[in-house]
């Protein structure tokens, strides 16, 4: 068993005082969890995890609020804000990186001790909580799909019946969709892919054949347009289909949710609408809603094509727990939009008036309690690049001002075509691989520890930070006496 302790030393840089708080931690589940993901899909554990003090919990966050002390709590969090965090290197650049001091790290008798520095600009604020983290997400944690390690899985699909996408993963089975552009119907199908065990028949590249259990028509709604963008030509219907997996999500609500846009508006007209349809799950019966439309606030929506059906299959939208999330029309803003009240939806300014930035996407790898990790297109002197930040469902948004691009220790060949993304309980991360297979990585911005300090830590400007965190091991014995 694994034991953590905490010692953090704030040094006010002018008068050289200093305040010291130390608390021991919570181990959680999320090393386990992270050690079967990897058996389970073939790997070395030296590549990803080992050693554990430098790989699996090589990293460390730092948050603004309590985390709830449950060894199963391993998802990053939204009920508190990310302040700061370090990885297993040095940074010059990140106001919210800290860098790692590899003087004064190493091993101990039974343990590690890992020490970060904090300069006077780097994590400023309320400091509530401190948890331990991959060293990917310690250098990165709100990188673009916060997921690391790779490896194929099989998805059942025969030659006439290829290229089904995940949609959703519960464990034990992978949901899974495909559309037909000429019939325009969209099946749903799983397969038992037990990730996180191996049975006595199972070996690598095995084929576990799927079924579908369910299917439903794509038709949503037609919309108008003429053989000249002036309206004076003659006046077409078109009908809109929902037959592309793209436009399908998980809404971890009990519900698929299909957005596309409307159709009562006239082709070329600005702004498209949106309407939506939902596939309940939570009961398995699978049932089709009617289609709503959203009426409020969509002259805000941005449509980055012209072409109405390509737009349609690009809607820029996010669904997570009933909010539907926006990038406005000038993508300065993210929305915030209830589902239940469209009319209540929330502007929230992500880039400055005078910039030349933009929120360029949002990604479906999600905040399992809410929120949404988003892209922005930064513009340097030289240069571009590009931002991973997170929106929180109360509004508050983190953008560290680190590029994620050309960070050679990340493996980003193996995000190819990873399609539609989905994320289960237990850390795995699902995307499309190749017609037949499956890509199988795990999220890396887990919880590994958890300590909630015992006095709340108010950094400032002021001040340098060192957080010297010790992971030792501890017997059953020992542990059951404490």
């Amino acid at each position: 068993m694994l034991k953590g302790k905490t010692k953090i030393i704030l040094t006010n840089v002018e008068t050289g005082k200093q305040e010291i708080h130390e608390d021991e931690n919570l181990v959680t589940n999320a090393l386990d969890k992270l050690i079967n993901i990897n058996v389970a899909m073939n790997f070395a554990l030296n590549s990803y995890v080992l050693p554990i003090a430098e790989k699996a919990l090589g990293g460390i966050m730092l948050f603004d609020e309590e985390l709830t002390e449950d060894a199963d709590n391993i998802h990053f969090p939204v009920e508190a804000h990310l302040v700061g965090y370090a990885g297993r290197n040095v940074n010059t650049t990140d106001i919210f990186r800290g860098s790692y001091n590899s003087v004064e790290s190493g091993p101990i008798d039974d343990g590690y001790v890992s020490v970060w520095d904090f300069g006077t600009t780097q994590a400023n604020g309320t400091i509530k909580s401190v948890a331990r983290t991959s060293y990917w997400a310690g250098q990165a944690p709100l990188y673009q799909y916060n997921a690391e390690s790779s490896g194929a899985v099989n998805n059942g699909s025969y030659s006439n019946d290829r290229t089904w996408y995940p949609i959703r993963y519960d464990g034990e089975y992978v949901y899974m969709l495909k559309g037909n552009s000429s019939t325009h119907e969209m099946r749903l199908a799983r397969v038992k892919i037990p990730m996180m065990r191996l049975g006595v028949d199972d070996y690598s590249g095995r084929v576990r054949p799927y079924e579908v259990i369910a299917s439903w028509s794509t038709e949503v709604t037609t919309y108008t347009y003429y053989d000249y963008a002036d309206h004076h030509g003659t006046a077409h219907e078109q009908v809109v289909y929902a037959d592309d997996p793209a436009l399908y999500e998980d809404g971890r609500d009990g519900f698929i949710y299909c957005m596309i846009y409307g159709g009562t508006r006239t082709y070329r007209d600005y702004p498209y609408d949106i309407t939506y349809f939902t596939i309940k799950y939570g009961d398995d019966s699978y049932e089709k809603s009617e289609t709503v439309r959203l009426n409020s606030g969509t002259s805000y929506y941005y449509s980055d094509s012209p072409n109405y059906m390509a737009a349609a299959k690009r809607y820029r939208g996010h669904v997570h727990q009933g909010k539907l999330y926006r990038i406005s029309s000038d993508r300065k803003y993210i929305f915030i939009i209830p589902l239940d009240n469209v009319g209540a939806y929330r502007s929230i300014r992500i880039i400055a008036e005078d910039s030349n930035d933009y929120v360029e996407d949002l990604h479906r790898i999600s905040p399992h309690a809410g929120g949404v990790y988003f892209e922005v297109y930064h513009y340097t002197d030289t240069s571009y690049n590009r931002l991973g930040g997170i929106l929180y469902p109360d509004g508050v948004f983190v953008l560290p001002p680190y590029s994620y691009l050309g960070q050679n220790n990340r493996d980003d060949s193996s995000l190819y075509n990873n399609y539609c993304w989905t994320c289960d309980d237990d850390l795995t991360v699902l995307g499309y691989n190749d017609s037949e297979s499956l890509r199988r990585l795990w999220a890396a911005n887990y919880l590994g520890t958890i300590n909630n300090l015992g006095t709340t830590i108010t950094k400032t400007a002021a001040q340098t930070m060192k957080i010297i965190y010790t992971l030792t091991d501890i017997d059953e014995e020992e542990s059951e006496g404490e």
